[in-house]
């Protein structure tokens, strides 16, 4: 388990600043977050390629702006060529890292394969010898080519270092964008070539409604999709573009304009580019965001954690009285069963706990601490636990008057040592920061509370056995109890208790005073009823139980 010191804000400022640093001296070996957004972006860009090839063919068959779609073709070869190499072996000058990734490499070797079959017919229709099998062949295959080099994308997102990197997957599918506007345009003009094509009416839609879709996610947000609304205010806009873009490319589409689809179209293309781009230069920036965050998460869980430890150490105070009020529970024949097997779980409890504030607990939420002063406390709370554990357990067994004394002679003493630890631990693991005292005493008091909720019943019930020199404690206990709820509730500024704000806790603490009200007239009755003794014995461990929720809100709410 980790090791507690001395708590130092200063101290965990120049970690942080430190980590940061050490964070982001990537090994060379592996890609860097910004090397793995540019591979995404441009394995994703080979994609759109894909489509403005086969989009070039058909407008060359079409002969519409033949020259230019040929002149078109022929750079887009080359570059699907060039980056298809520059994924594998790198390529500084396109900004390209190589990937070493096994999976991926197989991948491209798939995609390399097709793409020679491929990019044979492209140079047949170029050098204008294409024949219908040609024309065939890149309508039939240009989607299988599609299918791989999009598997390819998929494993470079999966290969993102943190699976929090949300714009990971935004520059898949912004990228993927730029390869439905191309798809959009290959399927129109078949259908200008063919108004009967089924199958290219079909594709055009199924593109349409994901494009739409993707680009509805971009902005909004889509669960499904793995995407989250944007909020960086220049991508916001960008993408505002891109939609008013698209509601004409989809005006042009439904009036037939095969021309001004395809113009549009590349209008189209240039945006989601630009977006992808965007997202690209800014997927370093929210690295460093989310690792800051992680480290200012892991900042608070550590001042979480010392509020555990006053939790369970402050529980142990309320132990010592609840152990004892069992037991003259027992004796008085009142649940003998119910609180038998509390006693034996309590008494466990204690036990593990102490130990757990020495070695260690993973499930109770401790960590060992070596504090010097903490662990004498621990030693000395040991030399009297022990044989009050073994009187409990005995007593458990036996029933017997002497073990009963021994635990009502010597459980305020085991109560004021385990006190004395809380405090210790308090002391052990300071705070400069006003809220963070304030927030540490609030659980200190309001788990004093749950042992109040105990001790005072254990004295009435010593009363009822006529036991002397009591009664003046209970008024004690029972206007200790009334005091620190009434701070808790409204705060005290002599005390430096804050006055909660959060609703949750104001109304479980509201919960708490509505149970009281109800018992603490019974707790300050001289001579009280068996059916008034049996509302205090059933409704104690009620109070108890809505004090420890109280106490566990103080422990866990970020805003009190």
């Amino acid at each position: 388990m980790a090791d507690f010191g001395t708590y130092d804000a200063k101290g965990w400022v120049v970690k942080v600043l430190v980590s940061i640093f050490l964070l982001f001296l990537i090994p060379a070996s592996a890609l860097s977050t910004r090397e793995l957004a540019r591979d995404i972006n441009l394995a994703g860009k080979q994609r759109m390629l894909i489509q403005r090839m086969s989009k070039d063919v058909f407008m060359i068959v079409a002969n519409i702006e033949k020259e230019r779609a040929k002149s078109d073709l022929r750079k887009s070869m080359q570059l699907f060529e060039r980056r298809l190499k520059g994924l594998v072996d790198g390529d500084k000058e396109l900004g390209l890292a190589p990937v070493k990734n096994r999976e991926f490499r197989a991948q491209i070797t798939r995609v390399s394969k097709l793409w020679n079959d491929f990019k044979l017919c492209l140079k047949n229709v170029l050098n204008n010898k294409f024949s219908q099998k040609d024309m065939s062949y890149v309508k039939n295959n240009n989607l299988q080519l599609l299918k791989e080099m999009n598997e390819g994308v998929k494993i470079l997102v999966a290969m993102n270092p943190s699976t929090k990197i949300v714009r990971a997957q935004a520059i898949n599918l912004a990228g993927k964008e730029r390869m439905l506007t191309q798809s959009i345009a290959k399927n129109t003009l078949l259908l200008y070539l063919d108004p009967k094509d089924g199958v290219a009416r079909q594709e055009l839609e199924k593109n349409m409604a994901l494009f739409g879709k993707i680009l509805n996610g971009l902005i909004k947000g889509d669960e499904a999709l793995g995407l989250q609304p944007t909020k960086i205010p220049w991508i916001r806009r960008k993408l505002q573009k891109a939609n008013k873009e698209w509601v004409e490319f989809k005006r042009l589409i439904e009036r037939g304009d095969y021309k001004g689809v395809v113009d549009y179209a590349d209008r189209l293309l240039v945006t989601m580019d630009n977006v992808t781009k965007l997202y690209e230069k800014s997927i370093q920036k929210e690295k460093r965001a989310l690792a800051l965050a992680s480290l200012v998460d892991r900042f608070y869980k550590e001042k979480a954690k010392l509020k555990r430890i006053i939790n369970l150490a402050g529980k142990q105070r309320m132990l010592t009285q609840k152990m004892t009020k069992e037991a003259l529970l027992i004796t008085l024949h009142i649940g003998e069963q119910r609180n038998e097997a509390q006693l034996k779980n309590d008494i466990e409890l204690y036990d593990r706990t102490l130990r757990g504030f020495v070695k260690g607990d993973e499930e109770l939420g401790l960590p060992a601490t070596k504090n010097l002063e903490v662990l004498a406390q621990i030693k000395r709370v040991e030399v009297l636990w022990e044989p009050f554990k073994s009187h409990a357990h005995a007593f458990l067994q036996k029933k017997e008057i002497n073990d009963l004394k021994y635990l009502l002679g010597h459980n305020e003493e085991l109560l004021k040592e385990s006190h004395i630890l809380v405090q210790k631990f308090k002391r052990a693991y300071p705070s400069e920061d006003f809220l963070e005292r304030a927030r540490k005493e609030i659980v200190d008091i309001a788990g004093r509370q749950r042992m109040l909720t105990q001790k005072m019943t254990k004295e009435k019930l010593l009363i009822l056995l006529h036991f002397d020199n009591v009664k003046q404690k209970l008024m004690q206990t029972v206007q200790l109890f009334n005091n620190s709820l009434k701070d808790l509730r409204f705060g005290n500024r002599a005390k430096k208790i804050i006055k909660p704000t959060n609703e949750k806790v104001k109304k479980q603490l509201s919960k708490v005073a509505k149970i009281w009200e109800n018992l603490k007239p019974l707790y300050l009755k001289d001579k009280i009823s068996q059916k008034e003794l049996f509302i205090i014995i059933k409704q104690n461990p009620v109070l108890l139980k809505e004090m420890d929720k109280a106490v566990y809100l103080a422990e866990t709410v970020v805003e009190y």
